[in-house]
């Protein structure tokens, strides 16, 4: 068993076959090398058979030295402890003579599945990876929660597909959910996709969604550049409203109350002191009050905004292995039209169509109080029968020992 630099085709026949995060993909690799950032594909070997693969950059610190980082990598069988010790002994001494000061490993590997309360429902029984990095020399670098803008979330709320058909995934999610997918589809919103000469339309509903509830956006630059690099792997739906659809089925909506209000009243007439058709005529005429509301809103709109009034966008990463909901905003004055839902349902039926087994609604702080700073996030991926994976998180080896300690007390200094 040998550990090996990796062609790009043994790479990625490999990480095809082997269940991954989209950040040990080719493009990702070709985007990596052609910003000028040092990257390699390492690997190992039995005979010609591969055993393992990873996507490795190296990044300046300290002018004269490097930091190492195996983005969600590497992608091997951890049970494996022979190829666990082969892969990651000879990555250590493959960063020795590159001026590699320290290694940060982030497997992309579950050790517990919770509820979104945090409740464990299946610990993955995987303990036995903390002490094979021990062994080798690595610490870990603790269960982080939050968000940071650097390091990996810890914390993905994801949806299983496996086995289910769409009919299965709409009937489990909850009540709310269902009724604004139904929403949505009624009351004329439909989906488009963005590109790379309009994706100004998906950042401006970032920028205004992050500025409103106060969280980092990666800005333009970041989006254009992967939907660059992994062409139809991103997609990125934004779903509107077409306001002459939506007026004609809300002045249907009214047509309907209206008839209903008269039965009521004939009803009534013919029994004036029943108490149960006068609160039925009640219930009736509020609900019209509403559906008149709407329609008065809808034709304002249609007036101020023409034909179609964009609502809501998102960006998402497709693999083999799941579809990746990454981010995306939602203009606050339309949230009513519940866009944002029809998004997701759209994109997990993709999901089914393709046969990819896994949505992942991504990252969540792992604060499941009332408090957390993504609470109704949290809530809002819960509501579609998703669960929560913990990953297993950071593991770093100093390569250069010395240097790194030097490393780590400037850092402490300069953070007193």
């Amino acid at each position: 068993m040998q550990f090996t630099e990796l062609t790009l085709e043994e790479f990625n026949d490999y990480t095809a076959k082997h269940f991954s995060h989209f950040t040990q993909t080719e493009q990702n690799y070709t985007q990596k090398t052609d910003s000028g950032i040092e990257t390699y594909l390492v690997g190992v070997k039995d005979a010609d058979v591969v055993k393992a693969a990873c996507l490795v950059t190296l990044t300046p610190v300290m002018k004269v030295f490097k930091y190492a980082y195996t983005n969600r990598g590497p992608v091997l069988d951890y049970s494996d402890e022979a190829v666990f010790k082969a892969f990651f002994d000879g990555l250590t001494k493959f960063l020795k003579p590159k001026k590699v000061m320290y290694l940060r490993v982030d497997p992309y590997e579950v050790i517990n599945k919770r509820n979104h309360e945090g409740e464990v429902i299946e610990s993955m029984e995987n303990d036995y990876i903390f002490d094979q990095f021990k062994a080798l020399g690595y610490d870990h670098d603790g269960f982080q929660n939050g968000f940071d803008p650097i390091v990996q979330v810890r914390w993905h709320s994801v949806l299983d597909l496996a086995g289910k058909d769409k009919k299965t995934v709409f009937d489990e999610m909850d009540t709310l959910r269902k009724r604004n997918i139904k929403k949505a589809e009624k009351n004329g919103l439909h989906i488009k996709y963005l590109d790379i000469d309009n994706i100004e339309i998906f950042s401006k509903f970032m920028k205004d969604t992050s500025e409103m509830k106060s969280f980092y956006d990666r800005g333009q630059s970041f989006y254009v550049e992967r939907k660059r690099y992994f062409k139809d792997q991103v997609m990125i739906p934004m779903v509107y409203v077409d306001l002459e659809d939506y007026n004609a089925s809300i002045a249907q909506d009214k047509k309907k109350m209206e008839k209903s209000i008269k039965k009521a009243e004939r009803a009534l007439e013919r029994d004036p002191d029943n108490e149960k058709n006068q609160n039925k005529i009640k219930n009736l005429s509020e609900q019209l009050e509403n559906i008149d509301a709407k329609l008065t809103e809808g034709e304002a709109l249609l007036k101020t905004h023409g034909k179609e009034l964009p609502l809501s966008s998102a960006y998402f990463i497709v693999t083999p292995h799941e579809v990746t909901y990454l981010s995306g905003g939602t203009d606050n004055d339309f949230r009513h039209f519940a866009g944002s839902y029809l998004i997701q349902w759209t994109m997990i039926q993709y999901a089914l169509d393709q046969g990819i087994d896994q949505y992942n609604f991504y990252g969540i702080s792992g604060d499941f109080t009332e408090n957390a700073e993504d609470y109704g996030v949290i809530q809002f991926k819960k509501g579609f029968n998703a669960v929560v994976n913990e990953y297993i998180g950071d593991f770093i080896k100093p390569i250069n020992a010395p240097a790194y300690k030097a490393y780590k007390t400037l850092n402490r200094l300069r953070n007193k």
